[in-house]
């Protein structure tokens, strides 16, 4: 699943670059040529697919732990509360997104009887993301405390292994 969010991040973000460029080319350099033109539809391509990469991309973060947290303080905890505390932390984090699911799903419901002003799309493509994207977090956290709890027994059966052959 994060393998096909990646590249969709990648494209959009790839798109996004082109989108861009083609906007920059419009505005700044084919006027200097005499070549007046127009593309209105690149500014909102650009802050629509910004919205979705946002969206997805934190998704992909959450089952790295890449979002933005603060370690300095559980890492000079003891162990075991220090590993209580990130629990913790994650357990509110999905609530949070669960948060995000429910207000995104209103959005996209209240998108359905708006569209964007130049590209005429309905609204609640673009309000999708939030609901999509911390739907997928969700996921990728529960991944996350399911892969932690198993590092965190397989180090304990290690330790135990080691006290256990120590003694003999």
């Amino acid at each position: 699943m994060n393998l096909v969010l990646r590249h969709v991040v990648g494209a959009m973000l790839g798109v996004m670059v082109i989108t861009v460029a083609i906007q920059i080319c419009v505005r700044f350099v084919l006027p200097h040529l005499g070549i007046i033109v127009a593309a209105p539809w690149t500014e909102e391509m650009a802050r629509y697919l910004m919205v979705w990469a946002i969206f997805l991309g934190a998704a992909v973060a959450t089952r790295s732990g890449a979002l933005i947290c603060m370690d300095s303080v559980p890492d000079a905890l003891p162990a075991g509360l220090g590993h209580a505390i990130r629990t913790l932390a994650l357990l509110i984090t999905i609530a949070f997104f669960g948060l995000l699911i429910w207000l995104g799903i209103k959005w996209t419901q209240f998108g359905l009887a708006e569209t964007s002003t130049v590209m005429s799309l309905k609204m609640a493509w673009v309000y999708a993301s939030m609901p999509l994207g911390a739907a997928f977090s969700i996921i990728n956290l529960v991944a996350l405390l399911i892969e932690r709890r198993h590092e965190r027994r397989s180090a304990q059966a290690a330790l135990a292994a080691e006290a256990a052959a120590s003694i003999v």
